[in-house]
């Protein structure tokens, strides 16, 4: 699809008054003649004339608004949502917003919100409201915001973030003018693709997408004789996604249309893991009215990351549960009476859900977290003191202070230190990546290894500033990092070393540590602090 989107007069006559030019919805432009359009700046009509791009040197007219969508995939919201005439914009942004260059300024933003506001009354919807820092967000970042803000106020699922490798996309196509597509290698079920040119603000992109593109608009692939293309824009911002995940990309070049700005987006139902570069967490977390964020009421005790690297979840000895990044909230034992505190947690492998362990073994399931049984109300000769699930997360092992190990669901029980004399007390576990066997850690650093995982060496038997209190595995299963309170990273086998707060003053110990791959690791502090090294900082409460 091809959309040529401006202001309007009356009727079918619409007036940019950038420009002051106006252009008349006549016969059909060919969805193949974008590119003679933009060279030639030919109008839709039964003459041509320089209406459409005429605004590429300082002393020339100002340049139009240029927009056009590509269906992809994907199917939108459909007819039934689609308005019923194009929503003329009031006030018209037109008049505040500067066309030939990014306009993050008081006055654009002021009047196209308004004019957005507007056009949702009529949907019976509340206005648009943008978090505290749009003005310190990215273009990217912006639009973003505000096609999320559009599928949230009619209740559909928002995308959970930007990817990389469609942002690479979405900044080619903006380069070149045109809407961009899903870059082949990058898995899609559905997708839909915009672009729009000569508007400063992505909100003006976001008003013409959404209510502005329908017969009678500058969309040339709605004409009288195809209506198909008609509302091209409005049905990707509102495209059915199943959002395992749905994320999207955003491009943006100040002065690639004519010397003026260049929007793309991009949106995918995706699957897998995919890397992110900003989340609709991180926007959530300002926009008005959302909650104060929460406080820790008793220590962190734990922290286990999102499949993907891209979130991670904190858990404090109370059993509150705190999410950041592309990690979802799926409940907590936070306010409820526990008979003992909450020592760990665990992520399922598609992290949707976790398991969080208390210290009698009682266990609590949450999101896809399946119960297969626990230790609670068994008595037990040390406390447990972590968990860690199977490959499949049909199964789950706890691990006591004195080495013992209890396996449950399809976790096999490969031996343990239980029974055995041990010179300190064993603080964590982590299973080998084919869930066949594990290895547990102590205090001094001593590694035991049981089933198919390897020993790659420990700390054991040597002097240690600090004890070790947590461990984690790489995910083929060949190396090993261990912890120590004060930060200090020990690594074994293919495990790298990323850095660490060894050495720091640190204004509470830590607790536990998390990686989701060989890039790097995650440690958590008991105020709540997280520390990264070598993959991103998604937030903390510390």
């Amino acid at each position: 699809m091809r959309i040529v989107s401006g202001g309007r007069d009356r009727g079918h006559d619409r007036t940019d008054p950038r420009s002051g030019r106006r252009r008349t919805w006549g016969a059909a432009l060919g969805a193949g003649a974008l590119t003679l359009a933009l060279a030639t700046a030919a109008v839709p009509g039964s003459g041509r004339g320089p209406g459409v791009a005429a605004r590429a040197a300082a002393s020339a007219a100002t340049v139009v608004p240029v927009t056009k969508p590509n269906a992809g995939s994907g199917q939108g919201s459909g007819p039934s949502s689609d308005p019923t005439a194009n929503i003329t914009p009031s006030p018209n942004f037109l008049n505040s917003c500067a066309g030939g260059s990014y306009d993050n300024g008081a006055a654009c933003e002021n009047s196209a919100l308004a004019a957005i506001d507007n056009a949702r009354t009529q949907e019976g919807l509340p206005g648009m409201v943008l978090p505290s820092d749009w003005t310190q967000l990215t273009p990217q970042q912006q639009l973003f915001t505000a096609t999320n803000l559009e599928r949230t106020a009619r209740g559909m699922a928002p995308l959970s973030g930007l990817a990389s490798a469609l942002d690479q996309a979405s900044q080619s196509a903006a380069t070149q003018n045109t809407d961009p597509s899903a870059p082949a290698g990058f898995p899609w079920s559905s997708w839909g693709g915009n672009w729009a040119g000569a508007v400063g603000s992505p909100l003006e992109a976001i008003y013409f997408w959404m209510y502005d593109d329908g017969p009678g608009s500058y969309n040339i692939d709605c004409t009288p004789s195809n209506s198909s293309g008609c509302w091209g824009h409005r049905n990707n911002v509102l495209l059915s996604l199943r959002c395992q995940p749905c994320l999207m990309g955003a491009g943006f070049n100040a002065n690639a249309y004519q010397g003026t700005p260049s929007w793309t987006e991009l949106l995918v139902d995706t699957s897998g893991s995919q890397a992110l570069d900003f989340t609709w967490n991180q926007v959530v977390a300002d926009l008005p009215g959302a909650p104060v964020a929460a406080a820790l009421d008793a220590p962190a005790v734990g922290i286990a990351s999102t499949p993907d690297g891209q979130g991670y979840w904190l858990v404090g000895a109370d059993g509150g549960v705190f999410a950041f990044g592309t990690a979802a909230f799926y409940g907590s034992m936070g306010g409820k009476h526990l008979v003992d505190p909450i020592v760990g947690i665990a992520s399922t492998p598609d992290g949707h859900g976790y398991w969080l362990v208390a210290s009698d073994g009682g266990l609590f399931a949450f999101g896809d977290a399946g119960f297969h049984g626990s230790m609670g109300g068994h008595p037990l000769a040390r406390p447990v003191v972590g968990l860690a699930p199977t490959a499949d997360g049909h199964g789950y092992w706890e691990v006591a202070s004195d080495g013992g190990l209890f396996a449950f669901g399809d976790a096999g029980f490969y031996g343990s230190m239980g029974g055995h004399l041990l010179a300190r007390p064993v603080v964590g576990m982590a299973p080998t990546h084919d869930g066949h066997g594990y290895w547990e850690v102590a205090s001094d650093g001593g590694i035991f290894a049981f089933g198919d995982a390897p020993y790659y060496g420990s700390m054991g038997g040597t002097s240690l500033f600090r004890p070790v209190v947590a461990m984690a595995s790489t995910p083929d299963g060949r190396g090993y990092w261990l912890t120590a309170s004060d930060g200090g990273i020990f690594a074994f086998g293919d495990a790298p070393f990323r850095g660490s707060t060894g050495g720091e003053s640190l204004r509470a110990p830590i607790v536990s540590m998390t990686a989701s791959s060989t890039v790097g690791y995650w440690l958590a502090a008991t105020d709540g602090g997280i520390f990264s090294f070598g993959v991103p900082f998604h937030g903390s409460m510390g």
